[in-house]
């Protein structure tokens, strides 16, 4: 491929990789589900990582480059790391993609899913994606029954949460996980938010209340209220991802921690991945008495 410099609109610039699509998924699929995994394994992700890529072209086209090498597009890392199961796995599916009705599918995925996938509207805005449905992962077992006991019960979703057996993802590092934040990180996270959006409530001391006010079929936060000492913010579905470095899926809840020094909240989740609609987390209640 060919490398350029270009100038950005941060005032610095920006290395660019010009390299055939087929190339450019070498540099992506070791990265995305590595070497170990079952062929076919490799090979649906490699169709996914092609579709993607190929329906995304022209998200980055105001900045002159057409993807972002990070996981808010695909990882991509060039030639370094490319292997023989991976450059099969592409070589045998050269030029297939997934389309529905004559057009390629919005090809999201995530590492985990903390045992349910979730659609497109429960993450971002926009119009929602028949072919991306909320889907129990334990295939073949049978754990939960989506249709009789919805998680956008708060006392439902923390009961699904509590499961950690039975799952295709049982055991893996981010199916179950808690993150400890303290109120001072809190509320430099919201602070630096508002003041990019020109926000008068920037200028709050301090955050005194979060809570969950809202939460889809599939367990995904779809609104958290953050009530500060000059008013409330609501964030909606993947905003909180934006706003928040502590949630690592919207598929969390939240519990107070106290200590004699400082205030933590620990909030559990389950999945690492915020740009998927699989992203996964735990379950979520009111952050209260900081």
């Amino acid at each position: 491929g060919r490398l350029r410099f270009q100038p950005n609109t941060y005032g610095t610039y920006t290395l660019i990789n010009k390299v055939p699509v087929e190339t450019y998924l070498r540099g992506v699929v070791p990265h995305e589900i590595g070497h170990n995994a079952p062929t076919s394994s490799v090979q649906a992700q490699t169709i996914l990582a092609r579709t993607y890529a190929l329906r995304n072209l022209r998200r980055f086209k105001i900045d002159n480059y057409e993807l972002c090498a990070d996981t808010q597009c695909q990882v991509y890392e060039g030639l370094n790391g490319t292997n023989a199961v991976s450059d099969s796995a592409i070589a045998s599916t050269q030029g297939k993609v997934l389309t529905y009705n004559s057009e390629l599918i919005d090809a999201l995925y995530s590492s985990t899913t903390g045992g349910i996938t979730a659609p497109f509207e429960d993450v971002w805005e926009g119009n929602p994606r028949p072919y991306l449905k909320a889907k129990i992962d334990a295939y073949p077992n049978q754990i939960w029954d989506l249709k009789t006991r919805s998680l956008a019960d708060e006392k439902t979703f923390r009961a699904f949460i509590q499961l950690k057996k039975g799952f295709n993802e049982a055991g893996q590092g981010y199916f179950r996980w808690k993150t400890d934040v303290s109120l001072k990180q809190l509320n430099q996270n919201l602070r630096d938010f508002l003041k990019k959006q020109q926000d008068p409530l920037a200028t709050f001391g301090t955050i005194q209340n979060l809570e969950v006010i809202s939460r889809s079929a599939a367990g995904r936060v779809q609104k958290l209220r953050v009530t500060t000492d000059k008013g409330a913010v609501e964030l909606t579905k993947d905003q909180v991802l934006l706003v928040f470095e502590a949630p690592n899926s919207l598929l969390f809840y939240i519990e107070p921690l106290f200590e004699v020094s400082t205030s933590t909240a620990q909030a559990k989740q389950t999945d690492p991945r915020t740009e998927t609609t699989s992203a996964s987390q735990s379950n979520a209640k009111a952050l209260k008495g900081f």
